[in-house]
């Protein structure tokens, strides 16, 4: 499959005081994603979902050849064309006859956005400009398909969110770690104190926190999750994704990264070899998110492990130089016992030709009959 061919440019109809161009480079290896973040002047303003470490992870595990595959956009002043102001990561998969480009996420990913220097953070308007210039110059794609869309990242914008062609989508809860909303005084509510009573007590048992500080401690962690939380997900008669074998290799490659610039971080609360609680965390810039959580054995629960690692995991992240946590995808109630606040979010869905608009038409108008079919049930009680 062809986007527009390995290198080819594009200008685009963006700021017409501040023209912009574009690179499609495809599979790039680690070492070159790195390289291409490292020169956005001023520093990657990022989610953990678009760092180079998942991306590759992403390409490795999730990309079928023929079946789906991924690119990379770069957007470069004309004048510093080796210089990128913003990088936009695209996959590409079918929908059975319908061909979508998505940032990649396939079920991976919490928080979708472009990456941007903070160079370009001053030009309000700009970069969604961009963006929808590229999405109409894409070839044999169909429909964009972005979800998970916030509204900032970081203290930056989301141009994806912005654009308005996007919709409603969900929300999540999100912590503000730096106190400049309403969750001001989060480690001051009452949850964190009891937390911290339930950890003395579990360390009076022998357990103690663990930060895994190699490939092999991340994936030891992970082995131990994945395998109480099959257990816990039988029990409840639920569906693990975790199970997937492409899930599965997805966050071992993720875990296994020689690098000290991995977004993933492994806690765990253990005694000895025993695993009481685990998760997985993704943490990049001003962001950390919680993606995956298991608790051990239920000689336990009445610690509270679970609740106790949430609480240090944001403790983590606070001190790591996070601003925001976001509690994932669901809104359980515990989370909300954190100080989380809902932050709605939106789905960019875009056709780019008559099979992508017939697509959107059917999908809006299944959505009306089942909309309408709930109705009438709930009348005739």
């Amino acid at each position: 499959m062809s986007w527009l061919g390995p290198g080819q440019q594009l200008t685009l109809q963006s700021d017409p005081a501040f023209p912009l161009t574009c690179h499609w480079m495809e599979t790039l290896a680690l070492p070159d994603l790195r390289r291409l973040w490292a020169a956005l002047p001023g520093g990657a303003i990022s989610t953990p979902f678009q760092t180079p470490e998942f991306l590759h992870a992403f390409r490795k595990t999730q990309c079928e050849p023929g079946q789906s595959d991924m690119a990379v956009v770069s957007f470069c002043d004309p004048a510093r064309p080796d210089t990128p102001l913003m990088i936009l990561p695209l996959a590409r998969y079918r929908r059975g006859p319908i061909r979508v480009a998505e940032v990649p996420d396939f079920g991976v990913s919490d928080q979708n956005a472009p990456v941007v220097s903070p160079e370009v953070l001053a030009r309000p308007g700009m970069l969604e400009k961009a963006l929808q210039s590229v999405f109409a110059a894409l070839q044999e794609v169909d429909l964009v398909d972005i979800r998970k869309l916030h509204k900032h990242v970081g203290n930056a914008a989301n141009p994806l969110f912005a654009i308005e062609a996007g919709q409603p989508e969900s929300s999540t809860l999100c912590l503000d770690l730096q106190g400049n909303s309403g969750s001001a005084g989060w480690g001051r509510k009452s949850i964190y104190k009891k937390t911290r009573s339930k950890y003395r007590r579990l360390a009076e048992a022998g357990v103690t926190l663990v930060v895994a500080r190699s490939p092999a401690d991340r994936l030891a962690v992970f082995e131990s999750l994945a395998a109480q939380r099959a257990e816990r997900f039988e029990q409840l008669g639920r569906e693990d994704s975790l199970k997937r074998k492409d899930r599965t290799a997805f966050y071992k490659c993720l875990a296994a990264q020689e690098t000290e610039d991995s977004p993933l971080t492994a806690l765990s609360l253990k005694r000895g070899n025993e695993t009481v609680a685990a998760m997985m965390l993704l943490a990049f810039g001003a962001e950390a998110t919680a993606v995956l959580v298991s608790i051990g054995d239920p000689k336990w629960h009445g610690y509270s492990p679970g609740m106790v690692l949430f609480a240090k995991a944001i403790e983590w992240a606070a001190a790591n130089g996070c601003r925001r946590f976001s509690f994932g995808t669901g809104q359980q109630e515990y989370k909300q016992r954190f100080g989380g606040e809902e932050e709605r979010t939106r789905r960019l869905l875009l056709p780019l030709n008559g099979r992508g608009h017939l697509f959107v038409r059917a999908r809006d108008a299944h959505r009306t009959a089942r909309e309408l079919l709930q109705i009438a049930v709930g009348r005739n009680g």
